[in-house]
């Protein structure tokens, strides 16, 4: 009884995170870490460029999550597209001749998926693991969950077009409630004249800051883990831009908007770090925008 309430207070929290998150990044980010409360293990796939893309992971051993980020799968074959077709389906295990995505893990007695739509379609997949001996375990919660995130989701969206309408005809103050940290794209959009999947295929983000020295400042790595936080945003949903930017070498003129908004949520949440928190900002800009070349921000 004692372990029920503790997952249902840590399953209450979660949820009251997802509502006060604003980007799409951060809701994925509340999304995955919730799901502690329903599982002891669980990895992320976005549906991007017509493949299962991984994103991030929560559980699992170091190697295995590395290439847990590094995996991509066809969105037309396989139990994760099997689940992305299924429209009323809140989570289900595999069956008879499935298999779940691999990617180096230990092997798993009870996996479920559990598809988050928005719009009506499906843009991730969470895929949670245990083995027969493993708590907690409870797919209506990690379903709450996918709810909570998708709502969140859809009204950012609703806002987003609410100010595309408005942007023509006169401008309108934003609601504090959906006001949007920096203007990222859509996370279901549909991309005009896409290039072909080389063209605009990115490093999957780790999920963490870059490895360094040990931090002595918790205010520091929050800094620095927020930055990553921005960085990885404006890309999630902007990765045409971003490549073309990189290889036309144009990229603050294309992301010049976003990069704005960017700084100044970072500045809203960090005014004491002053130059230090700059440097951590356009270290991020640079290693996750980038690719690591400080000459495209120059």
């Amino acid at each position: 009884m004692k372990s029920d309430a503790t997952t249902l207070e840590l399953l209450d929290r979660k949820m009251a995170e997802l509502a006060s998150f604003l980007s799409p990044g951060e809701i994925f980010r509340a999304l995955l870490e919730g799901t502690t409360a329903g599982a002891p293990r669980t990895a992320v796939f976005l549906l991007r460029d017509g493949r299962f893309k991984g994103w991030s992971s929560i559980g699992y051993p170091v190697d295995a999550a590395r290439r847990q980020r590094e995996i991509a799968l066809p969105a037309d074959d396989g139990w994760l597209a099997a689940l992305a077709a299924e429209e009323d389906v809140r989570w289900r295990s595999l069956s008879r001749g499935e298999s779940a995505p691999s990617f180096g893990q230990p092997p798993a007695s009870e996996v479920v998926g559990l598809p988050l739509r928005v719009s009506g379609k499906t843009v991730a997949i969470l895929v949670a693991e245990r083995t027969d001996d493993e708590g907690p375990w409870a797919p209506p919660a990690l379903a709450l969950l996918c709810q909570a995130a998708r709502l969140r989701l859809e009204l950012d969206l609703a806002w987003r077009r609410l100010r595309g309408s408005v942007a023509k005809s006169a401008p309108v103050e934003e609601p504090v409630a959906v006001v949007q940290e920096q203007p990222v794209a859509v996370a279901v959009a549909t991309v005009a004249d896409t290039p072909s999947a080389d063209d605009t295929a990115l490093a999957p983000w780790s999920g963490v800051a870059a490895p360094g020295r040990a931090e002595n400042d918790p205010r520091r790595e929050e800094a620095r883990r927020y930055a990553r936080l921005v960085a990885t945003d404006i890309r999630l949903y902007n990765e045409e831009a971003v490549v073309l930017g990189r290889r036309q070498r144009d990229l603050v003129s294309r992301l010049g908007e976003h990069l704005k908004r960017g700084r100044e949520s970072f500045a809203r949440r960090f005014p004491d770090l002053g130059a230090e928190g700059t440097k951590l900002l356009d270290d991020a800009f640079v290693h996750v925008l980038g690719g690591g070349d400080a000459t495209l921000f120059s």
